[in-house]
């Protein structure tokens, strides 16, 4: 390994001089003497053991050495440029940014429609990633991930965790169920069908991160993939489905369902905020998680 590393200050002579093919104009565009960066050219070729340029007309042309060595330096210098240049403040109506999420499904339905009315047509954008397949954890410390919102609590350490709102479970029909009125008794949670979401393993990867109750033995008619097929279903047939409280009333009104109350107590739960403690100061995180919680926020006290 060479530890005897040409200074920083050598390789910006080397980077303007292969630019401008000049030592004056090489000079002029760094803002030093002649003398100077021919003193500094000087060292760098001793220090390489090659003469990098030579004389070529009114100036001078690379070496193949210094050839094969621009691409690399330049690259080089330009990342520690962008590493030590002011970092300019986030503004959402004019800063370019793409926040990649993982929202719960009920969460995505909930706030994404009013986050995409606030961003509106600017250079903010959106990927929505699927929990589905995707470990939140592993995705947030690898940075695949900026910001995500699920029912559970994360442990993993260099992940911030901020507990939103309660999953809070009610019970879904059909205001005109035949058998159903106003309220739900267990035996009839026990005996009628019920749409029911897949939680098996294979199906969604953070399967161990959400607490179902096994309190009931329900008879599962159908099982969608996605808790966002459940309330069209429950309309228009005589099966019900447990659901979380804000998510039931967001489909309540205008598919005529009854929201009932789940007659015996259910594991508390709550959808969380996690992101990694990397961003936990950067400006366009904080709008972003700001704008979060307002929407949140919102939703609770509008239902």
């Amino acid at each position: 390994m060479n530890n005897n590393l040409p200074d920083i200050n050598l390789l910006l002579v080397f980077e303007a001089i292969y630019n401008t093919c000049n030592i004056s104009h090489a000079a002029q565009k760094l803002g030093r003497s002649q003398p100077t960066v021919s003193n500094a050219l000087a060292r760098l070729r001793k220090q390489l053991g090659d003469p990098l340029f030579t004389r070529s007309g009114q100036g001078v042309a690379p070496t193949p050495r210094a050839k094969r060595m621009i691409g690399p330096v330049s690259e080089a210098l330009q990342i520690i440029r962008k590493s030590v240049e002011p970092v300019q403040p986030f503004n959402p109506k004019t800063t370019r940014r793409n926040f990649r999420l993982i929202f719960a499904d009920p969460i995505e339905i909930m706030i994404l429609p009013d986050l995409l009315r606030l961003i509106g047509d600017g250079p903010i954008s959106l990927e929505l990633q699927p929990p589905q397949i995707l470990d939140i954890e592993d995705s947030l410390v690898s940075e695949n991930t900026d910001l995500a919102i699920f029912p559970f609590p994360s442990h993993v350490p260099g992940l911030n965790c901020e507990p939103l709102c309660p999953v809070d479970l009610v019970v879904l029909a059909r205001k005109d169920h035949p058998r159903i009125h106003g309220k739900i008794s267990v035996k009839a949670l026990q005996q009628e069908g019920h749409i029911a979401l897949a939680l098996r393993p294979g199906i969604i990867a953070n399967l161990e991160k959400i607490v179902v109750s096994r309190r009931f033995n329900k008879r599962n008619i159908c099982v969608v993939n996605r808790l966002s097929s459940m309330p069209t279903l429950v309309a228009t047939t005589d099966l019900i489905g447990f659901a979380p409280r804000l998510f039931a009333q967001h489909f309540a009104k205008t598919l005529d369902l009854q929201i009932l109350e789940v007659p015996v107590k259910l594991d508390d739960q709550p959808y969380c905020m996690i992101w990694h403690k990397r961003n936990e100061a950067d400006d366009g995180h904080i709008w972003l998680r700001r704008r979060v919680r307002e929407i949140v926020a919102s939703t609770i006290q509008s239902d």
